[in-house]
């Protein structure tokens, strides 16, 4: 007798006989909508220090957004120590105007800074065809400045903390925020450290 070898074609499944439902388009609608009631608030860290790492976490941030998420872009600047007024031989005697310039030196530096991170996050956008909303601000300086970020994500409602890993990626304030930045998940970027 003869053997004759019969191979089966797989059978693709019909629309009718998916074991889920066809997306109606109440389903669709009830989808988005909890997609956007559940939107990410990402914050990224700014730091003046470490630009490219900068660059990188806002890169990463947009990567990781979608369509209504928000982004803050968040410098918190140094406070300028008090040692650098001792430093003079009469501070009573420094004009209005050079306290005023000192002063406001940490804020300038990160209005520049926030300046450099909108022309990364546009030129990124343009390229993926991404458009998000993205803030940019300057908080008050501060002399504990890893605990200004967190407070900053935590005054914005942050659910995402993403940073770069400091120069060289040997920074502070990575390690710290990841242990202290309860109830945010925080990114450290180090794609670009080779």
């Amino acid at each position: 007798s003869r053997l004759t070898s019969q191979v089966a074609s797989p059978r693709l499944p019909t629309r009718a006989s998916l074991p889920y439902p066809r997306p109606t388009l109440a389903r669709t609608a009830a989808m988005l909508t909890s997609r956007f009631m559940r939107a990410t608030k990402m914050i990224v860290g700014i730091s003046v220090k470490d630009i490219v790492g900068s660059s990188a976490a806002m890169k990463k941030a947009l990567f990781f957004a979608q369509p209504g998420d928000h982004i803050s872009a968040i410098h918190v600047p140094t406070l300028m120590p008090e040692m650098m007024l001792s430093s003079m031989s009469d501070p009573g005697d420094a004009s209005e105007d050079a306290l005023l310039a000192l002063s406001n030196m940490p804020t300038k530096a990160g209005a520049a800074m926030m300046e450099k991170m909108r022309q990364v996050a546009d030129a990124e956008m343009a390229l993926t065809g991404k458009t998000i909303n993205i803030e940019y601000k300057v908080s008050a300086p501060t002399s504990l400045v890893k605990s200004g970020l967190i407070a900053a994500c935590r005054y914005e409602g942050a659910n995402v903390l993403i940073i770069g890993a400091g120069v060289g990626g040997k920074g502070s304030i990575p390690p710290f925020v990841a242990q202290n930045a309860d109830g945010v998940t925080v990114c450290i970027v180090r794609d670009h450290i080779k």
